[in-house]
This record gives C-alpha cells, sequence and structure tokens, in this order.
C-alpha cells in the first residue's frame, strides 16, 4: 500500500535525506538566509527517539552513512542520499494525487524507514548529534522542522477547549447581540460593535490549564495576547511583530512610562519561542523545551537552514518577525458569535498563529 503524506510531512524526511547527504547545517538569519560561514557539522540522525532506533551514522571519511537498528545493520553512500533528497524534493514540488512515490518508498525500506511522518512524543521531529566546533561538544538535540513547500504550517495550533479568550461585552442588548452574530466577517463585527460604543474585557482564557501555562511562562503574556487578538480581529494588524508595535503604543500593562526597553516585544518572543520548542495549550507545561536543538526550515527551493536554540537571538527573531495570527474555524472552535449567561454578554475569540 502506497505511503500516503502531504507536502510538510514528506519535507521531513526530504530535510533527512538531505542532512545525512550534506553531513552539516548550516544558520539561517530572521529573513531565512544561510550563513555561509556558520554551520555545524551533523554526526548522527535519529527519526524518534525509542529505545530501539535506528542510527543514521555519517563516516564523513569515507563518504557514507552507517545505519544500525535491530533490523537493519548496513553501509550506504551519501552519494545515494544525495540523489534519493534531489528526487523527493521534484515530487513534493509536484505534488498531487496521482504523483508517484513509488521510488522514494523503495528506498526508505532499504534503509529500514516504513512512515512519511516519524513519530514523536513532543514537538521534536528529529533528532541529531551535532558537533559544536565552538564549545568542543557533542550533543543529542531535538529539532521541529518546519516546510514552506506546502501550505503554511502552524506555531501555534487552534484548538476549540484550549485556545479560545473569552472577554465581556458591555453596553449591548439582546437584539443587538443578534444583529453582531449576523456580521459576514469580524470586521463587520467589530465595526459594529465600535459604530454602537460598546466595551470589551478581557476575563480569562476558556481553559485553566493554558492560563496555568501562560502564567508560568510570564504573568502579563495573557493580558498581551488577549489585546493582541482584539487588533487582529478588528482588523487593525495581522503579523505579530506589526501588532506587538500597536500594543507597546497603547501599553496595556501599564510598564512603559519610565522606559525605552523592548518590554512587550521581549516578552512575546519568549512566549513564540516556548511554543516554538515545548509548550501547548491543552497540556500543562514545567518549562521544558523538548525541541531543545531549534527548528529547521525547508525553503522553497529545497535549502535548509536551522536555527539553534543556543544561538537564540537567531531563532527569537525568526520567530517574531515570520508569524502572523490567523482565522480557524468559527464553527470548529465555538468562537466568533456573542452569547448571553446570567444576563450577561460574552464573546470568544481564537487564538491561531501560522508562519509566513
Amino acid at each position: 500500500m502506497a505511503l500516503k503524506g502531504n507536502k510538510g510531512e514528506w519535507s521531513e524526511l526530504y530535510a533527512f535525506f538531505k542532512l545525512l547527504s550534506d553531513g552539516c547545517i548550516y544558520c539561517g538569519d530572521a529573513n531565512l538566509n544561510r550563513y555561509d560561514d556558520k554551520f555545524y557539522p551533523v554526526l548522527e540522525l535519529f527519526r524518534d527517539d525509542k529505545p530501539d532506533r535506528n542510527s543514521y551514522k555519517i563516516q564523513s571519511e569515507r563518504r557514507s552513512v552507517i545505519i544500525k537498528g535491530n533490523n537493519i545493520d548496513i553501509e550506504v553512500p551519501q552519494d545515494r542520499f544525495t540523489n534519493q533528497a534531489t528526487a523527493l524534493l521534484d515530487l513534493i514540488k509536484s505534488k498531487n494525487d496521482n504523483t508517484d512515490f513509488s521510488h522514494i518508498e523503495s528506498f526508505m525500506k532499504m534503509i529500514d524507514i516504513h512512515t512519511v511522518k516519524a513519530k514523536s512524543l513532543d514537538k521534536a521531529d528529529i533528532r541529531i548529534v551535532i558537533h559544536d566546533l565552538k564549545r568542543g561538544s557533542k550533543p543529542e538535540l531535538g529539532y521541529s522542522i518546519k516546510s514552506k513547500l506546502g501550505a503554511k504550517s502552524s506555531l501555534i495550533n487552534s484548538n476549540k477547549d484550549a485556545t479560545n479568550f473569552i472577554y465581556r461585552v458591555n453596553g449591548i442588548s439582546a437584539e443587538q447581540m443578534n444583529e453582531f452574530n449576523s456580521c459576514g466577517n469580524f470586521k463587520e463585527k467589530f465595526n459594529y460593535l465600535q459604530s454602537h460604543d460598546t466595551i470589551l474585557s478581557y476575563i480569562s482564557t476558556a481553559n485553566n490549564i493554558f492560563h496555568n501555562n501562560l502564567t508560568l511562562l510570564d504573568l502579563g503574556i495573557e493580558k498581551i495576547i488577549a489585546e493582541s487578538l482584539l487588533l487582529y480581529y478588528s482588523g487593525k494588524s495581522k503579523s505579530l511583530s506589526d501588532t506587538i508595535k500597536l500594543i507597546t503604543e497603547t501599553d496595556p500593562l501599564n510598564i512603559m512610562d519610565s522606559t525605552d526597553q523592548p518590554m512587550y516585544e521581549y516578552k512575546v518572543k519568549q512566549f513564540l519561542l516556548a511554543f516554538a520548542l515545548g509548550m501547548t495549550s491543552a497540556k500543562p507545561w514545567y518549562g521544558q523545551f523538548h525541541a531543545n536543538g531549534g527548528y529547521i526550515i525547508v525553503k522553497e527551493d529545497g535549502d535548509i537552514i536551522c536555527y539553534h536554540f543556543f544561538d537564540r537571538n537567531d531563532l527569537e527573531e525568526y520567530l517574531y518577525h515570520n508569524t502572523f495570527f490567523d482565522t480557524p474555524s468559527t464553527n470548529r472552535h465555538n468562537f466568533g458569535k456573542i452569547y448571553e449567561e446570567n444576563g450577561e454578554y460574552f464573546l470568544k475569540l481564537n487564538l491561531q498563529v501560522r508562519f509566513n
């Protein structure tokens, strides 16, 4: 039976082949440009974190990869991975329902890979032993892989039970609630509220686990994101960086009077970093980073760059300048309509963040 996967999932396998082919991974700046003089040698790769996982160890002097596991013990020339990476990239770019991946699948079987997407219990899609030449260490690190070859990847996935933010709607009647709910899009809805001098005041997240995660990260970040969602859904901004510029001007936490330090920018960068490397909205977070290596990006031309956690300034800049708020399905995630409870009116707005 033919293996199935979307472009993003096939891109993870492409990155695996490409890294074994190149034997190194280059770092990038905030604009996805490669630093040609900044890279880390790749020594060994794993596709999951099981105790009995296969090892793919690069032998640079022999230009080969030694693959060992419970069911395999072979040596494969790196050129084979180069050819397979090139072929897979072409297939991903041309992918449709009739695209034939059988040639790739036969190679996968030979190297004991049986799924397009590696199984993972955390945010790490691949684990790599790199040679940190500066520190002289050879750590095994987990990396999340994002691809620009397919649909826009998500950083924060929408969740009906976890990513809704609740606001009290003051100064509205039952009739006006119905008129608001009949508006066709969010811009119309927020124009309607503005024309009736309605005030929205933030109450809480709909899920206490998400509230606790945000509180652990930063006492003010929940308020910042809540205010950011109001700006986004009212049509005033979309990108995270543009939104936070507006938030800095309105200063909802009242922290900018005596400083020009980037208070809001810094807090949001830590928020994005936490989601990139460990936090989710639905499970309790204990401050640990599971994708402790960082992010690997597959670019449109097939080039691969990496943002390492220990080069976190580059990673933070990338996340901050390459993400935007997005609107998930209002019906599926149960938000976007004013509702009444005990004589008061409320509105839920949902958080979803994607990469450009």
